[in-house]
């Protein structure tokens, strides 16, 4: 889409991401091991998160995020951008009904402050 002065204006993004500061760990799957990371920003389709890990692109995850009858939702992702400082992109994949009810709920809260 074009705007009056025929700048490209357009969301990449399919979900709207919210900032949020929230300590949780990940489980590096070809490893069975559990790490630490802080939350920066979440949507629906994924979490950007900062941790001293080193990380490749395409390393599957298990995020754990609190909520859920037992203390933390276990969601499968994978890496799909990493970077030199710590910040690394990662990507949901299918996710149960109760996982995407559950982060809809977070994201929508967080959007209200």
């Amino acid at each position: 889409m074009s705007d009056a002065e025929g700048e490209l204006n357009f969301e990449r993004r399919r979900y709207p991401r919210f900032n949020v500061k929230l300590p949780v760990e990940f489980t590096i799957v070809s490893e069975n091991r559990r790490c630490r990371a802080i939350v920066d920003n979440i949507s629906l389709a994924g979490v950007l998160i900062l941790t001293d890990e080193k990380l490749e692109q395409g390393t599957p995850v298990i995020v754990h995020l609190p909520g859920g009858p037992t203390g933390l939702f276990d969601i499968e992702a994978s890496i799909v951008r990493t970077s030199v400082v710590g910040e690394f992109g990662v990507a949901f994949g299918a996710m149960s009904e109760d996982e995407i009810e559950w982060v809809t709920s977070f994201v929508e809260n967080r959007s209200a402050l």
